[in-house]
């Protein structure tokens, strides 16, 4: 049996490959740091065996995929040197991509739980291989189908070549890799050059522009000039609801278990991509409705009065979304947010944007930077943005757990794309051993 080591495995990109080959019926092992992380849950269900890294891993094995993270390592140096079979992530996922009908959802924000939406949309009716962001992968070999995140740092995605390639809106994000939006806008273009149809957002300004005319083209938005168009947007405590129209024809009601104007954008976008597909919007709308959410994307956990959400928003605009989506589903709440910057370089850069975005919340604690292992220099520091931030405070220990159980009948987001998970983990172990509170806010 073929065997395919992976440099990184707890990598959420990588995790999910490492599930999905073990699915096709490869024998998969792979390497990483001690520290855990979420993703291991998966790897842990298949019994794909985590190494610590040493050169010896190498031995043994057909091919080498090295996480983005971890190049020239101490193994991927080991491979080179013994001229092993040897891919990166993106070139391991483009040469998959010529193999499949391929799905491929690129964007700054909502590409997880857009390609989660169109998986499990899929899924009902087919075999379907998929990579997602949260760290879900699996394969199944009966597939004609390849649903995957195409994330667009250092133009990694221009390995890709999907036959329809998804563009949920255009941010300018990584500012430690772009230059500015132009430089976004222009890798976006090489993309979608790449994929044979093109469903985009038509109300981005950003992406109308790089579009061409050169493709078939779906649009999707909440003008009346998109191919899919929403109107009539509601919500009671449990589902968001809208008219759907194609082609300004209306389709019927939709209802999805997701809130604010975001999710709104992320099922249109998966309604006129699954479409291409199935051609039965009927039962579209019915997957849409059973959609369960992502790890770590609105996940919620509930202890006597609170509500406990773990939310991976890392840039301005995403956290602005996430809070504007609790408050559309609690209005009656208030909203504690505990946000960890994620890299020196965005926080610098877009210091002010999280600051007015932040003060959304009832009140804000804050939580060190978590550094990228590419980042060496540190440019800025969470007291920064402290300053900045009038109802904040930082807190760096565990004194966050005793402080946050004041919070009752309140909405506590965690929030960051590095490791304010594990601490939200911890205050629910905390807090359920002891479901008293101090006092009601």
């Amino acid at each position: 049996m073929e065997v395919y080591h992976l440099i990184g495995i707890k990598g959420a990109g990588m995790s999910s490959l490492a599930c999905l080959l073990q699915d096709l019926g490869y024998c998969v092992q792979g390497s990483d740091v001690n520290e855990y992380f979420f993703t291991e849950a998966n790897l842990a269900q298949r019994k794909i065996e985590i190494l610590p890294f040493n050169k010896d891993n190498i031995k043994k094995v057909d091919n080498i995929i090295v996480g983005n993270a971890f190049e020239n390592n101490i193994e991927h140096k080991e491979a080179l040197a013994l001229g092993c079979k040897i891919f990166t992530y993106n070139e391991f996922i483009g040469a998959l991509s010529k193999k499949y009908f391929s799905i491929a959802i690129s964007g700054s924000h909502g590409k997880t739980t857009t390609t989660n939406i169109i998986k499990q949309i899929l899924a009902l009716d087919y075999p379907v291989n998929y990579l997602i962001g949260d760290g879900q992968g699996g394969g199944n070999k009966a597939s004609k189908y390849f649903v995957f995140e195409a994330c667009e740092y250092k133009r990694h995605f221009l390995y890709y070549e999907p036959k329809i390639a998804v563009i949920t809106n255009i941010d300018y994000d990584h500012p430690d890799y772009y230059h500015d939006i132009y430089d976004v806008q222009d890798a976006f273009k090489k993309f979608l050059k790449q994929a044979e149809i093109v469903v985009y957002n038509g109300d981005d300004p950003l992406i109308k522009l790089i579009i061409g005319n050169n493709k078939t083209k779906i649009s999707f938005g909440l003008n009346n000039d998109n191919d899919y168009y929403a109107e009539n947007i509601s919500n009671n405590e449990r589902y968001s609801y809208y008219d759907l129209y194609i082609k300004k024809r209306f389709i019927g009601k939709i209802k999805i278990p997701m809130f604010g104007i975001h999710s709104v954008y992320n099922s249109l976008c998966a309604i006129a991509t699954t479409n291409q597909i199935l051609d039965d919007v009927a039962k579209v709308k019915t997957y849409l409705a059973q959609y369960k959410s992502g790890k770590r994307r609105f996940e919620e956990h509930f202890i006597n009065k609170q509500i406990i959400i773990s939310d991976y928003a890392h840039h301005p605009k995403e956290i602005s979304a996430t809070i504007e989506a609790v408050s559309v589903k609690y209005p009656y709440k208030k909203i504690i947010v505990y946000f960890q910057p994620h890299t020196y370089t965005r926080t610098s850069t877009f210091i002010h944007a999280f600051a007015e975005a932040l003060k959304i919340a009832d009140f804000v604690y804050l939580r060190e930077i978590f550094a990228s292992a590419r980042e060496h220099d540190k440019k800025a520091s969470v007291n920064d943005l402290a300053k900045l931030i009038d109802n904040s405070k930082v807190i760096n220990d565990e004194s966050y757990i005793e402080e946050f159980k004041k919070f009752n009948n309140s909405v506590i987001i965690f929030m960051g794309a590095g490791d304010i998970d594990k601490y939200c983990t911890n205050y629910l172990n905390k807090v359920k051993n002891n479901h008293k509170f101090t006092q009601t806010s």
